[in-house]
């Protein structure tokens, strides 16, 4: 190319603009992420897109748009009435768009349609597959399986402090009927837009660095539209509430749907009035348990006592009969016994006599003065009776004892008998 056939960068941008314009005319229909939206003061929204080989998967292809302001308000007016939903990043639209290529700004989308009802199925086809995944990883009931004590009164709350839903949970259980005392410790979150996923996920953390204090954890927030309750769909919430070592008990506030965290929860209820009321509802089912126990175990012990009232009664009136036939019959066995020892005395007496008759006689005949009469005699030295020779001296002086009378005499000759 001769140099001297130089042209401008204007000039040469221009030329590309031309064959843009040239090979693509009409406008097509386009499928994209919002990564960003900008509307500025004028009303016109500005858009940044992106494109990937599979949905969730890897950014291959990044573009800017624009919808002018003319075109934007009735667009996002029924986009949200179709979908559910306004126009925001992170959701993925059909849209319908012409290139535009400028020499200064370069190239853009120029939108001028947008099919709703293909965002709202794409979100819907997310949300099944975060279900299918929860499932497919066996943890869709986790949490529900947990105990959740009857009496749940230290509550952990995962709620912005700004949400009314928040003070009207509060409120309901402080101001209940039955005057039970429960006590709340709100863990500050963001409840919608972007950070809600950190933010929740952030306070869960927080709780369960000190689960030993809380009987149960409430994710609560107010009403609000579909986008709102389309935040709770995530997977990383779901997966860590499905973790959670206490039960998890969730008042997101929407009637008629219900999110993927509903689901993975330990129970769902519809608004964060509905939570209080769970509660307050839980803690009198307790009491009333406790008090039919109670009944139950009057009744119980009143009829033990009956019971045993009557065993006592009976028992006495057989211990009565018993004791009056064993005093008959040992009475009886009392009259047998003193006859019988009745004459085994007198037996035993005139035993007692004979002998002691027997051994008296013996004694009269064993009576020294019986023997001196037989003309025995006694000897006796110094009042002590001799009973062998070997017991005297010679020169001793002995007295001998006769019937009658006594004689003294002086041992001359000891002869011992050998």
């Amino acid at each position: 190319m001769n140099r001297d056939a130089k042209i401008s960068l204007t000039e040469l941008l221009g030329l590309v603009r031309d064959k843009i314009y040239e090979a693509l005319p009409e406008a097509f229909w386009v499928v994209a992420e919002i990564a960003e939206m900008k509307v500025n003061s004028t009303g016109h929204c500005y858009l940044e897109l992106t494109g990937s080989d599979t949905p969730g998967g890897r950014v291959t292809s990044r573009a800017r748009a624009t919808i002018w302001a003319s075109k934007y308000r009735s667009l996002n007016t029924l986009f949200n009435a179709t979908a559910g939903i306004p126009l925001r990043a992170g959701i993925t639209i059909l849209f319908r768009a012409t290139v535009e290529y400028h020499e200064l700004y370069g190239l853009s989308l120029n939108i001028t349609d947008i099919d709703p009802a293909y965002t709202a199925g794409d979100m819907a086809l997310r949300r099944e597959a975060v279900i299918r995944r929860l499932t497919a990883e066996g943890v869709l009931s986790m949490n529900s399986g947990l105990p959740l004590t009857l009496y749940p009164r230290n509550i952990a709350v995962v709620s912005s402090s700004r949400a009314a839903g928040y003070q009207d949970f509060t409120d309901h259980l402080l101001n209940n009927p039955y005057d039970y005392v429960f006590k709340t410790t709100l863990f500050e979150a963001v409840m919608q837009g972007e950070e809600t996923e950190a933010s929740v996920i952030g306070a869960l953390d927080r709780i369960s660095e000190e689960t030993g204090k809380f009987d149960a954890v409430a994710i609560i927030r107010g009403g609000g539209s579909t986008i709102d309750l389309s935040w709770f769909d995530n997977y990383a919430i779901a997966f860590h509430v499905t973790q959670f070592p206490l039960p998890v008990l969730t008042g997101i506030g929407h009637e008629k749907d219900q999110s993927v965290t509903d689901m993975v929860a330990w129970k769902a209820l519809k608004t964060p009035t509905a939570v209080a009321g769970f509660l307050i509802d839980r803690t009198l089912e307790c009491e009333n348990r406790i008090i039919s126990m109670a009944g139950e175990m009057a009744s119980a012990v009143t009829g033990a006592l009956e019971a045993a009232d009557e065993q006592l009664s009976s028992f006495q009136n057989r211990t009565a009969a018993t004791a009056r036939l064993v005093v008959r019959v040992n009475n009886e066995r009392l009259g047998y016994h003193t006859e019988t020892l009745r004459r085994s005395a007198r037996n035993a007496l005139q035993k007692a006599g004979d002998k002691t008759g027997r051994l008296e006689q013996s004694l009269r005949h064993l009576d020294p003065a019986s023997v001196l009469k037989r003309g025995f005699t006694l000897t006796s030295r110094n009042s002590i009776i001799i009973r062998s020779a070997a017991e005297l001296e010679e020169g001793d002086n002995i007295t001998t004892h006769f019937e009658k009378g006594t004689a003294k005499s002086t041992v001359k000759e000891i002869k011992n008998k050998k």
